[in-house]
């Protein structure tokens, strides 16, 4: 009840009236898959007890892999299958410790995830000497979520990880992926929250003889990354509702690739992002949320997205009028064919040069491009920069972008204060400008990946040191101001 009243609750109470402690997700629908008893949450640990006890938990989770697209009786059709499964819970598996995600729970949720069927699931509450994650929150194709304490304060900036958050990595599979070892994914605020009280807590009812728990209301407070995990359910809610096509795993990139840095990159020859308490850092729900409706709006297809393709805007600096937006790209395996701009909300791509690379780039390793943007050129009102990576079958990375004003700039969506993503999603009408990057990145085999500069028209290519960045200043064609 309480978990779940963090990822759906309407804030209603029981006379009522409305408390304001909603979930993330309000009045989401919810299907309950019970498996444990009145006695505890499942004997998980208990040796002595029968086998079918133990796998309660699995009989469960294959389950709602049989029922996601069930028609259930006397509901609406947008209301069948199951979307989301969201798991607070420890379990251990017996593995002796941490789990190096080939234990039974987190291999069916891998098989959920596949499925179509989202998982967002506890990292655990073992605090910073873990010995990794355990079963289910070691899953490699899950959405593991930590627990920060937001010290009781609004801003972001103060947050902290949890005590007892779980600190990753997770323990080695052996399978030479070191991201599948990368967990948690995110974090979320999971510390002393708000909770909808069942007769568990403080409420006036009992579990064992038939006790009554509708006249609870949100009294009680709680912590642990159960209590985090479930507010993430919520978010993702939020995005399949915005994005109907949006399939598990690009969810899991978009809460990665918006959440909020926080801490120093644990393995930055992997990955400069992400950290072993934070994860890829503090989930943004806005920003989230506003990606996954922009992929539908551009109709961008997350069903052939290439995951492996990383591009990143890093840094956004301001002289006058001219913005300098300096970002990294590496590769996770696959091989990245170019970086391109779009120009009209995904309909054209545009490919532009930006640093020469001597040599070879082996897996992981990242470059730098950089490119200038003068507001002065842009339409008035709100304009927006996405950039992306492509590989050689027409794959896209996921997007990254940034909004700005013509004739002047506002705050940037990468960063952590949410003004000016309020302001650019309560726009209704959008305009998108030009922008861009292109390096191109071709691997054979377990050779190192090539980087080579290419362009479709070798006129325009800039030519200059081979050391040194081109840099490129992009005008609004549309606009006579005398430039070319």
């Amino acid at each position: 009840t309480a978990c779940m009243g963090m990822a759906a609750a309407t804030g209603l109470d029981a006379n009522g009236e409305q408390t304001g402690f909603e979930g993330s997700a309000p009045n989401a629908s919810l299907i309950d898959v019970r498996i444990g008893t009145d006695v505890g949450a499942g004997p998980f640990e208990n040796y002595l007890l029968s086998q079918e006890f133990y796998e309660s938990a699995m009989n469960g989770l294959q389950w709602i892999i049989d029922n996601k697209d069930t028609a259930w009786p006397g509901v609406d059709e947008s209301l069948h299958g199951i979307d989301i499964i969201s798991l607070s819970w420890g379990i251990t598996s017996h593995e002796n410790g941490g789990s190096d995600g080939e234990d039974m729970h987190s291999r069916i949720l891998d098989e959920a995830t596949l499925a179509g069927v989202a998982v967002s699931v506890a990292a655990g509450n073992d605090g910073p000497d873990n010995d990794g994650l355990s079963g289910m929150g070691s899953s490699s194709l899950s959405i593991t979520v930590g627990a920060t304490n937001d010290l009781n304060t609004i801003d972001r900036d103060d947050d902290e990880i949890a005590s007892y958050s779980s600190r990753g990595p997770r323990r080695d599979n052996g399978n030479t992926n070191p991201i599948d070892e990368m967990k948690p994914d995110v974090t979320a605020p999971g510390t002393d929250i708000v909770q909808a009280e069942a007769c568990v807590t403080s409420g006036g009812c009992n579990n064992f003889l038939g006790g009554d728990a509708s006249q609870n209301g949100y009294t009680g407070r709680g912590s642990g990354t159960s209590y985090a995990t479930p507010a993430v359910t919520g978010i993702i809610a939020l995005m399949m509702e915005v994005n109907p096509e949006i399939n598990p795993l690009v969810i899991r990139e978009i809460l990665r690739s918006t959440a909020t840095r926080m801490g120093e990159a644990t393995q930055p020859e992997h990955d400069p992002h992400w950290n072993k308490d934070f994860g890829w850092g503090l989930v943004h729900g806005h920003d989230a949320v506003w990606t996954a409706q922009y992929l539908d709006m551009i109709e961008m297809t997350t069903s052939d997205m290439n995951l492996d393709l990383q591009v990143h805007i890093e840094n956004i600096s301001t002289q006058g009028t001219v913005n300098t937006y300096t970002g990294i790209a590496w590769s996770r395996g696959a091989a990245m064919e170019k970086i391109e701009f779009s120009t009209d909300g995904g309909e054209t791509w545009t490919e532009v040069v930006y640093e020469s690379v001597n040599g070879t780039l082996s897996t992981y390793e990242s470059f730098e491009f950089q490119f200038k943007v003068d507001t002065d050129s842009l339409p008035s009102g709100y304009n927006m920069i996405i950039v992306r990576g492509v590989d050689s079958e027409g794959s896209s990375s996921m997007i990254d972008w940034d909004t700005v004003v013509g004739g002047g700039n506002i705050v940037t969506l990468g960063d952590g204060d949410s003004l000016g993503r309020t302001l650019f999603i309560a726009t209704v009408g959008i305009a998108i400008i030009a922008f861009g990057a292109f390096v191109a990145i071709r691997q054979s085999g377990d050779e190192p990946l090539q980087l080579a500069v290419v362009s479709e028209k070798s006129d325009d290519i800039v030519k200059g040191d081979e050391n040194e960045l081109i840099e490129a200043v992009l005008v609004d064609e549309s606009v006579d101001n005398g430039s070319s």
